[in-house]
């Protein structure tokens, strides 16, 4: 089968600073897919590229079989080139070469090419330029024997000057020379010395090599916290001197705070612009939000998201809107017509989240909340009764549902405690984990009937209750488990109830409790 070597280039990263002429230079290599050969390993190395023109080799693999051709062309100072077939190097049988064209880009900080063949039905390839092999490290200072004396040491630190000087950022080139000194013949005392200048010159090479990186990198939200805590992290986690440490750390802690500046700032404009009304608050919610999901990270790492205290206008507004009646009015009221939606569960908690956000102090508001998500549960619940008709003050099959919700939530209540953040938590800690994220839900009551003890004030209720036992998050049964499963065949926890009710003094509830069988 012939098989098209024609690539098209396409630019497929947005806001990307183009590659100069000379920075094609070097070898890309990644993927093609053309018809069914699909992953088929490429590579393509430009040796040339001077005053516009491009020479090069472009080769990839298909089974046992390797294809490779020189090519050349031209390129443009946008990156923009076009490389045409050239000999074969190596032709297996029906294989052709045709030309290259397309355009080059950046992938985060990586220099990357990506498009689609020509001439290929649904022709695809990604490539990413390769760093040049490191070169080996420099012949040792001496031999074994003659790791000692004055000259020896000086030998090392010279050493060690020409790699800060030269900002050699090579493990081979300095494992190398550690092992010499720790090696060497000179006293203990003089080697441990040697080794903690080695290694606080290799550390700051580093931390510059770090720092390098977040200067060069993205400045604009959130891209510029990604990498700033992605470097302070590589330095929190090293066994660097803490002098370095430090050093990285502000560095990044700064970058922080230039990156958030203009964002915080266009939050804290908006303060006096809400109304005051519910809306006003979930306005709030909203325009804090992007930073609430970097808030845990940038506390732990800076102590504090805002280190310019810039959003305080936001923040004082948002305290004076949780804290007005008429607000606490009508989150009520938005919870009531949550409760009316097909789910009332996901549509309380999306007015929930809407007004208190991640990190509300309100606590009149977070009570509101907490009702809300109890009658959302409640709301849920289907409620029957195949009760002949009898005492009109008898408990209800809705008042059942509140006794059995109940008890529901104190099973759940052990639960609860033992929920894990993802992903954050010990291998001895998985069976707990797992039994965190479940939860039982109510969804079912069948009233069969009650008999009075005094009629009016205390009655013996029986009635069915059907349970679920799900994943919290999720709503799913659990499946991935055979104790569970045995235990609670489909998630389902039900049976008959006997319980007695008695009339609250005040209020005209009814308080239940487990009556024996007769």
């Amino acid at each position: 089968m012939n098989r098209w070597l024609g690539v098209l280039l396409l630019l497929v990263c947005s806001s990307s600073a183009v590659l100069a002429n000379e920075e094609l230079l070097g070898r890309w290599t990644g993927g093609l897919t053309c018809g069914p050969d699909k992953n088929l390993p490429l590579t393509l190395s430009i040796t040339e590229a001077r005053n516009g023109k491009l020479k090069g080799v472009f080769e990839f693999r298909s089974g046992w079989h390797k294809a490779k051709y020189h090519v050349v062309g031209t390129t443009t100072s946008t990156g923009a080139f076009q490389l045409d077939p050239g000999p074969w190097i190596m032709q297996p049988t029906g294989f052709r070469a045709v030309g290259l064209q397309g355009q080059v880009a950046r992938f985060g900080s990586r220099p990357m090419i990506q498009g689609t063949l020509l001439d290929c039905n649904g022709g695809s390839f990604t490539a990413f330029l390769q760093p040049p092999p490191e070169e080996p490290p420099p012949p040792p200072l001496a031999k074994m024997f003659d790791r000692k004396g004055p000259q020896w040491i000086k030998a090392v630190r010279d050493r060690v000057q020409e790699y800060v000087r030269k900002r050699v950022d090579k493990p081979r080139w300095w494992n190398q020379l550690e092992r010499e000194v720790g090696f060497s013949k000179v006293d203990q005392a003089t080697r441990e010395t040697l080794l903690a200048e080695v290694r606080e010159a290799r550390a700051d090479v580093r931390a510059d090599a770090l720092l390098q990186e977040l200067a060069s990198g993205p400045k604009e939200f959130p891209q510029g916290i990604g990498r700033a805590l992605f470097i302070f992290r590589q330095a929190q986690t090293s066994e660097w001197p803490d002098k370095t440490k430090l050093r990285v750390y502000k560095a990044c802690q700064k970058q922080v705070a230039e990156v958030l500046r203009p964002k915080l700032t266009e939050i804290a404009a908006l303060a006096a612009n809400l109304p005051t009304t519910l809306e006003g608050l979930a306005e709030a919610r909203a325009a804090i939000a992007p930073m609430e999901d970097y808030r845990h990270s940038l506390e732990q790492a800076f102590g504090t998201l805002d280190q310019e205290n810039l959003l305080s206008p936001m923040l004082k507004r948002i305290a004076e809107l949780e804290l007005n009646p008429a607000i606490a009015i009508a989150f009520r009221e938005a919870l009531a017509v949550a409760r009316q939606q097909s789910d009332p569960r996901t549509a309380t908690e999306n007015v929930i989240y809407n007004v208190l956000g991640q990190a509300s102090s309100s606590y009149p508001l977070a009570a509101i909340a907490a009702e809300g998500r109890k009658l959302a549960a409640l709301a849920e619940v289907v409620v029957e009764s195949i009760a002949s008709e009898g005492d009109r003050s008898e408990p209800s099959a809705s008042d059942m549902a509140a006794y059995m919700f109940t008890l529901v939530e104190r099973f759940n209540a052990p639960l609860a405690a033992m929920r894990c953040a993802p992903g954050q938590h010990d291998v001895t800690d998985l069976p707990r984990c797992q039994l965190g994220e479940l939860e039982a839900r109510l969804k079912k009551i069948v009233k069969s009937g009650c008999q009075a003890e005094k009629p009016g004030q205390q009655y013996v209720c029986d009635f069915n209750q059907y349970s679920q036992l799900v994943y919290f998050r999720t709503g799913e049964p659990p499946v991935d488990s055979f104790a569970l499963s045995t235990r609670f065949p489909g998630g389902r926890m039900e049976g008959p109830q006997k319980v007695r009710f008695v009339r609250q003094v005040l209020g005209g509830g009814w308080v239940g409790s487990r009556a024996s069988p007769e």
